[in-house]
């Protein structure tokens, strides 16, 4: 799962919030059972609204 997906999740966060459904504070939470980019890992690291989920996470907790 890469940066792609995230702008995706963003996508429709902005279209969301337009329609008063969500906020611009509202997480966005993206799961993976294969794993995640560097980048996106970079970018989660920076930003507090992303959250990445993987199997580990999931079954296992923080």
């Amino acid at each position: 799962m890469g940066v792609g997906h995230l702008e995706r999740l963003r996508h429709i966060r902005a279209l969301l919030t337009t329609r008063g459904i969500a906020t611009e504070v509202t997480r966005l939470h993206c799961f993976s059972g294969a794993g995640f980019t560097d980048e996106l890992h970079h970018r989660a690291k920076n930003d507090p609204s992303i959250r990445l989920i993987d199997l580990t996470r999931l079954y296992h907790g923080e």
